[in-house]
């Protein structure tokens, strides 16, 4: 009987731990987007750009950015799109992205 409880027990924590860690990455990606937002970038669409797990796991998003239109043909073009770098609940700006594909 204190088998069973204990495989219950196993079982139950596992569930929660698969449970929570999605939740993370939602976390994370309302954070990259309020460091877009800190750096003048209204975010249009956030996508993961690279993932790495392990211990020292990290998750790069690519943040879109709505970019107000300008009447000069002349002007310099500007970075559509971020680069976000988040490390378990701290994130930064690695580069700006203008006019490139992933």
């Amino acid at each position: 009987m204190a088998i069973m409880r204990f495989a219950a027990a196993i079982f139950f924590a596992l569930t929660l731990t698969g449970i929570a860690l999605p939740v993370r990455a939602d976390i994370n990606q309302n954070e990259a987007g309020e460091i877009a937002r800190n750096n003048n970038c209204t975010p249009k669409k956030i996508d993961i750009y690279q993932q790495s797990v392990g211990a020292e796991g990290d998750t790069v998003y690519r943040v879109d950015c709505n970019l107000a239109k300008t009447s000069d043909p002349n002007a310099p073009k500007a970075a559509d799109a971020l680069l976000i770098s988040c490390k378990e609940n701290l994130c930064e700006v690695l580069r700006p992205l203008a006019g490139e594909g992933k």
